[in-house]
């Protein structure tokens, strides 16, 4: 009794797990986890995002990329930026896979 009630408590940890992470890629795939990171590299509450700003940012992909992604040359990153560059960098993906 003790093994199938702890087997079906591991099927249903199991199960809550996988939505989760599931509804997370779902919500990034959207686009709407973008707004909430912005928020939190946007340490000054500016609105854009600075290359000291991008230096903190996980992975540090952001930094590296700066340059590209600051289309206007004004050493600020905006989500309009931002987008555009994520945009840029789905189609690309998407032309490879193509060929």
């Amino acid at each position: 009794m003790k093994m199938k009630f702890l087997g079906l408590m591991m099927l249903a940890a199991l199960f809550t797990t996988a939505g989760a992470v599931a509804q997370e890629k779902e919500k990034v795939r959207e686009g709407k986890g973008n707004g909430e990171m912005f928020a939190k590299l946007d340490t000054d509450n500016d609105g854009k995002i600075s290359l000291a700003e991008a230096d903190k940012a996980p992975k540090g992909k952001l930094k590296e990329n700066f340059a590209a992604i600051d289309t206007n040359k004004d050493s600020y990153l905006d989500k309009d930026e931002l987008k555009a560059y994520r945009e840029q960098k789905r189609k690309e993906r998407q032309g490879k896979g193509r060929k």
